[in-house]
C-alpha cells in the first residue's frame, strides 16, 4: 500500500528523500495545494529557515505530488526530524483530479523575519520547480526568495551535490 506526500520545501528533490531512505514509487507531478502560503518560518537546528505552509485563504503552493510506500512514511518522518507534524490535506493536480495527501506542517512557527533559507535549500524547490514544470509565475516567486550562504562548508558541499534533476 502506497501513501500520497505533498513536497512543497526540499522534499521536492528526491536527492533528499534517498537521504532519508524513502524511494517514490514512481516520478512525482506537479500539484497545487489552495488556501495556503510557503513560508520559511520553520527555525532549523542549523539555524536557518525551513519550508513551511500557512493557512492563507487568498494564497496557493505549488508542489510535487509523490506516492510512498507506507513503510516508509516513518522514515520519512523521521527524516523530517521535530518541529513538523504531517497532516492530511487536499491537493489538485495539474490535470484537475483531487488527491488526500500528508504535507508536513512546522509545529512551532517562528516569528523572526530575518530568518532565511541556505542557497542550497532553495537550489531544491527551484530546480523541482522548473523540472516540473510548475507555474512559470511561482518558480519566479522561488527565484526571488532571499537566501543566506551556509557557514559549514561541509555541510554546504554535501548538500549541493546531491542530484534532484530527473531522479523523481
Amino acid at each position: 500500500m502506497s501513501e500520497a506526500v505533498f513536497a512543497f520545501g526540499s522534499n521536492m528533490c528526491s536527492g533528499r528523500l534517498r537521504e532519508y531512505s524513502v524511494a517514490p514509487e514512481r516520478p512525482g507531478v506537479a500539484a497545487v495545494l489552495s488556501k495556503y502560503r510557503l513560508r520559511f518560518n520553520k527555525r532549523s537546528l542549523d539555524g536557518s529557515g525551513k519550508a513551511n505552509v500557512e493557512n492563507d485563504s487568498a494564497s496557493e503552493v505549488w508542489g510535487v505530488l509523490y506516492s510512498i510506500p507506507e513503510d516508509q512514511l516513518a522514515a520519512l518522518d523521521q527524516g523530517e526530524g521535530s518541529g513538523y507534524s504531517r497532516e492530511r490535506v487536499v491537493v489538485l493536480g495539474r490535470d484537475g483530479t483531487s488527491s488526500k495527501a500528508w504535507v508536513y506542517v512546522a509545529t512551532e512557527p517562528d516569528a523572526d523575519p530575518e530568518l532565511r533559507p541556505y542557497w542550497w535549500y532553495k537550489r531544491f524547490l527551484v530546480e523541482r520547480a522548473k523540472e516540473h514544470e510548475l507555474p512559470p509565475a511561482y518558480v519566479e516567486r522561488l527565484e526571488a526568495i532571499e537566501a543566506m550562504d551556509d557557514l559549514d562548508a561541509a555541510r554546504d558541499r554535501s548538500k549541493r551535490s546531491l542530484l534532484c534533476k530527473g531522479a523523481g
